[in-house]
């Protein structure tokens, strides 16, 4: 991998090892932050002009304390990768702060949800929701995500229903 087309950030947050997770979001909100017309697709995919832009990878345990690893890797080489990473860096300052000060009580996702759902993909639109395996669970309207970072659809009974990454993958249709 080139050095060119990739970020590895060290991270050690000082928030509950269950929030931990919401730190690839972030770092998918980051980027598209940094990239006019970037867009997430949920959980940390990021999209420019419908394809894909870069993925996020985290990686989390304890050495001592709690770390994160966070990975982003990009299609084709970058010449911002250091302000990107750096935005990652504030963000994920700015996330622990809020969390530390009981602005996500709610949640891990709750103190960025807002500015997350502005960057989503596929937002009101007919998704497909896969299993694990690659096989087709379901076609269901995307309305956004909660405060835990599931997405929440529609799905064509008219049930609202909320998923985690480890229990399905999202694929944008048309």
């Amino acid at each position: 991998m080139a050095d060119d087309t990739a970020i590895e950030l060290a991270l050690r947050p000082r928030v509950p090892m269950p929030y931990v997770q919401a730190l690839g979001g972030l770092a998918a909100l980051a980027v598209c932050e940094c990239v006019d017309g970037a867009q997430i697709l949920w959980p940390a995919t990021v999209l420019l002009d419908g394809a894909v832009l870069a993925r996020v990878s985290l990686e989390a345990g304890y050495d001592g304390s709690m770390f994160a690893q966070v990975g982003v890797v990009f299609s084709d080489a970058r010449d911002d990768l250091s302000a990107i990473g750096d935005a990652i860096l504030a963000r994920a300052d700015a996330w622990e702060q809020a969390v530390a000060a009981g602005r996500s009580a709610a949640g891990p996702f709750a103190s960025f949800a807002g500015d997350y759902f502005d960057r989503m993909a596929g937002l009101d639109e007919q998704v497909e929701l896969l299993f694990p395996n690659g096989r087709v669970y379901c076609t269901a309207e995307l309305e956004g995500i909660d405060v835990w970072g599931r997405i929440c659809v529609e799905t064509a009974d008219g049930r609202d229903t909320e998923y985690a990454p480890e229990q399905v993958a999202l694929r944008l249709l048309g």
